[in-house]
């Protein structure tokens, strides 16, 4: 109010006016209507409350086009209606579940069941069901071990090597990476070999054990003769070139090298051929003992590879595979009945969160019309205060100036025209009734979604139960099944 009296007065120099009007003693004394410069301050402030109605009528009529455009989103009986229709369609989705998805359980559980009676059978028939399979979980995880005993094994034997190799340390490493792989690879299918002495079938052991002593033989032939190879690589290495083979100095630096491996190689048999561990030098033993070391090992992984004996394993993990599709293909149908009744409960919470949000929304926007009118009713009364005082002040300056009295009417205060005061409607009384509505509407709302959530739990309860029926009656059709495949093939 202080800002307004002061903008006015300096707007329309009161003071000045004032003092010049009480010189000429205007206004007179016996006159009974405003002056210029009172009827100036009126005019003033009656602008400002005639600018003030009018900003105010454009904001109520700014919120009265929002409340319209809001009441047309809200449908109280469609929205009563869509709550009545959430839970219609949960049986149909249900018994579609059952439907798109009972072939499919069927058949994993019968394999499952076919898995398991195999397995039994073929524990019955080789004694084998005293004891469930054991063998390693990952293959990779079971040779990383292998392969890293390899590495220090090829290593190890670089060294020996690479002092008869003509190629140095290089020549080492690879000969020793050759008899490393080959000997190791004996080792392992030695050892998977072996697994078929568990067998039953006298045969099978025969050949298996004729096999393993093959592979061993092998693996100590390859063994003894790498050991020899490398005693004679080392003898012709420090031989003297005059003991070389005659004409072998005018060969090139390749041919001649490979002459002299093939030297090698022939030394190596012939000692090998007159005495198979005659070593005269202690690294040839160790590199025997390296390699037998090594390559018990690589067979007792290669044993242990799976069930010791043989086949088992291979039913128990396809058993354990089928079992496993079975137990997920019932998880995904579980998953999608929960999912049924979680989207039923989410579009509630989502219609009942729009509904809400509108009628919250509209309420927010009666209120906001309540508070300009009052605001309007408040500004209203201050702006005519306004004038007052600047017309009090204008008087009492023009008084103490002039030499006959003040005019009677300066006793008087000024008001304004009703219109100018008088504050515009806010909401009509249809808009206070379909407000009241929405408020009772979003009660019923509430709770009709308190007795639908109740109801979707009662469901859920209940279709858990049924559906832990559904599966019992699905395994007991299954063995039923089987049993009767079982008479017939008897019969």
């Amino acid at each position: 109010m202080q800002r307004l009296v002061e903008s006015a007065r300096r707007t329309l120099d009161v003071d000045q006016k004032a003092a010049d009007a009480a010189r000429h003693d205007n206004p007179k004394t016996l006159s009974a209507s405003l002056d210029v410069t009172e009827s100036e301050i009126c005019a003033h402030f009656i602008a400002l409350a005639r600018q003030r109605r009018e900003s105010c009528e454009v904001g109520l009529g700014k919120l009265q086009l929002d409340r319209k455009g809001t009441a047309v989103k809200i449908d109280v009986e469609q929205t009563r209606d869509s709550f009545a229709r959430l839970l219609t369609p949960i049986e149909p989705s249900l018994e579609k579940l059952r439907s798109d998805h009972s072939a499919e359980l069927y058949q994993t559980k019968e394999n499952e069941a076919r898995a398991l009676k195999h397995l039994r059978w073929f524990q019955q028939k080789h004694g084998l069901h005293y004891r469930a399979a054991s063998y390693p979980q990952s293959q990779f995880y079971h040779f990383a071990i292998v392969a890293a005993l390899a590495l220090v094994e090829w290593v190890s034997l670089a060294a020996f090597y690479a002092e008869g190799s003509d190629f140095g340390l290089l020549g080492g490493v690879l000969i020793a990476m050759t008899l490393s792989v080959v000997n190791i690879s004996l080792a392992i299918l030695a050892g998977s070999l072996l697994r078929y002495v568990n067998h039953r079938s006298t045969r099978r052991k025969a050949l298996a054990l004729t096999g393993v002593a093959f592979l061993y033989a092998c693996f100590l032939l390859v063994t003894l003769a790498a050991a020899h190879y490398r005693v004679a690589t080392n003898d012709i290495a420090q031989s003297q070139p005059e003991t070389s083979a005659p004409g072998t100095s005018q060969l090139p630096p390749q041919v001649a090298t490979d002459f002299d491996q093939w030297r090698a190689a022939k030394l190596a048999w012939q000692r090998f051929a007159r005495n198979p561990v005659g070593f005269e030098d202690v690294f040839s033993w160790i590199l025997v003992v390296l390699a037998v070391i090594f390559g018990i090992f690589a067979s007792y992984k290669g044993y242990r590879i799976d069930d010791p004996y043989p086949g088992y394993g291979e039913l128990d993990r396809e058993l354990n595979a089928r079992r496993i599709r079975y137990e997920a293909t019932k998880a995904d149908y579980c998953r999608r009945i929960d999912r049924v009744f979680d989207r039923i409960l989410e579009e509630q919470a989502q219609l009942l969160s729009d509904v809400k949000a509108n009628i919250e929304y509209y309420q927010q926007l009666v209120s906001r019309s309540d508070d300009q009118r009052r605001t309007f009713v408040h500004e209203g009364a201050e702006i005519q205060d306004a004038c007052n005082i600047l017309l009090k002040r204008y008087r009492q300056t023009n008084a103490r100036v002039r030499v006959s009295p003040a005019p009677y009417y300066f006793n008087n205060g000024f008001a304004f025209d009703a219109h100018l005061t008088r504050p515009p409607e806010a909401i009509s009384e249809d808009e206070e009734r379909l407000s009241r509505s929405y408020e009772s509407a979003m009660k019923d709302f509430s709770d009709i979604a308190r007795q639908n959530d109740a109801t979707v739990q009662n469901l859920r309860t209940a279709e858990i139960r049924r559906r832990d029926y559904y599966f019992n009656k699905l395994e007991r059709d299954v063995r039923e099944k089987l049993i009767r495949e079982a008479w017939e093939i008897k019969s």
